[in-house]
């Protein structure tokens, strides 16, 4: 082979191994999205909980039937239109901004009807749910302001404390903090708020009136000789003066519960969030 050929060939694997490394260059990184598997029925519902509202749904055939439940943002109810019907999928986007991706399997008895993706975290069962992504940004607003409030009560070595209350545009925010003062983890089970007479000599589920909040946070463990704030946004209400709004938390088992009662008064103290 003379030096012309060899130094045409070494021309075009030059310009080959170029146009090569380029296009190598120019592709844009991908990643892969696994889709849960559901199993959907003719004659039964499969409920999909998601932590925040449901805003947009894609689903690849009409032998699927899709709607979110009556009056509730957050659930998705899904339904066979058709009996054994061929895989399909279903894409998902939540207020959050976060992308579902779901393969649909047809089966005459699903194992599992409800199906949260809350991952441990709060799950609000209502409609016309705010903006996830601003009570979040004021939920971080409230945990790290300073606190104003020092009303608190101790129970079961706990040290239940409201130290502050907050109104944005369209919230109410109480900060709370809770103390473990023991050497034994505190694992709360719940959080609720309810309204009391002030004069009530015993409880009953007939005279208390529960409020629920927009947001409240993960309740995770709270380790011996430590500390959690709680930042939790309800509508804006006002408390009458023969009531007080009980704060209430507790373990599974009920062993240790703390109460703290919050007089009307508290809230006419609220400071404005910027």
């Amino acid at each position: 082979m003379n030096r012309l050929c060899v130094s045409r060939l070494m021309g075009i694997f030059f310009l080959f191994a170029v146009k090569t490394v380029i296009a190598q260059d120019t592709e844009l990184p991908a990643t892969t999205i696994a889709p849960y598997d559901i199993s959907v029925s003719y004659h039964q519902t499969t409920n999909l909980i998601f932590p925040y509202a449901v805003k947009s749904v894609d689903i690849g055939s009409n032998t699927v039937l899709a709607q979110k439940a009556k009056n509730v943002e957050n659930i998705l109810q899904l339904k066979a239109g058709t009996e054994q019907f061929t895989p399909t999928n279903i894409s998902v986007v939540t207020d959050d901004d976060t992308f579902y991706s779901f393969v649909l399997h047809y089966t005459d008895n699903p194992s599992n009807l409800n199906i949260s993706f809350a991952n441990g975290g709060p799950v609000q069962l209502a409609g016309n749910l705010p903006n996830a992504r601003l009570l979040e940004q004021e939920a971080w607003q409230v945990a790290a302001k300073r606190s104003f409030m020092h009303l608190k009560q101790n129970e079961q070595a706990l040290n239940l404390k409201l130290n502050g209350m907050f109104y944005s545009e369209k919230n109410l925010w109480l900060k709370l903090g809770i103390t473990n003062q023991s050497e034994v983890d505190f694992q709360p089970a719940y959080l609720r708020f309810f309204l009391r007479d002030k004069k009530q000599v015993k409880r009953t589920a007939l005279n208390e009136t529960e409020i629920l909040p927009l947001f409240k946070p993960s309740l995770y463990t709270v380790k011996g000789n430590a500390s959690s704030v709680w930042p939790v946004a309800f509508k804006p209400f006002t408390v009458p003066k023969h009531q007080r709004l009980i704060v209430q938390a507790s373990d599974e088992s009920g062993g240790r519960m703390i109460v703290l009662p919050i007089k009307s008064r508290f809230f006419l103290k609220a400071h404005r969030l910027p």
